[in-house]
């Protein structure tokens, strides 16, 4: 359990979004997680992706998200997001330089160039930044 007072110090200290928003820009994360409602509650209910990568979300951004049934390779997942013809090879190219050629789990934010040296990224986390690549 953590401390409120450090709890509270870390709350106090986290970027926002709009930190990180950037016209044309797209911010993508991978993973493996089983069904959409781990995903939902890791994203939504616990907001344990804040905490894992130093950011609070703007509810109101737009973001698409896609759950699959088994792994994928990942220009199979990126297929059907928007305008995902535009960033499909830079994802696929920085996800095989980090060793990931498949996963399940994809989350992408529009107009966020998110730069993980702004905050203290969780190594254990269950999704992978892959990159911010421009979609326009």
């Amino acid at each position: 359990m953590v401390n409120p007072k450090i709890g509270s110090l870390i709350d106090e200290f986290m970027k926002t979004q709009k930190d990180f928003e950037a016209n044309g820009m797209v911010s993508v994360w991978i993973g493996d997680f089983s069904t959409d409602v781990q995903f939902d509650r890791y994203m939504n209910l616990t907001k344990e992706f804040e905490k894992d990568f130093g950011f609070t979300v703007d509810n109101g951004s737009i973001r698409e998200g896609v759950v699959e049934n088994s792994p994928r390779p990942i220009a199979q997942l990126v297929e059907g997001f928007s305008r995902w013809k535009h960033f499909v090879f830079a994802v696929a190219e920085s996800a095989e330089k980090m060793g990931i050629c498949q996963a399940t789990t994809m989350i992408v934010f529009y107009g966020v160039n998110y730069n993980p040296l702004m905050g203290a990224i969780n190594s254990h986390a269950p999704l992978k930044f892959v990159g911010a690549f421009r979609f326009n």
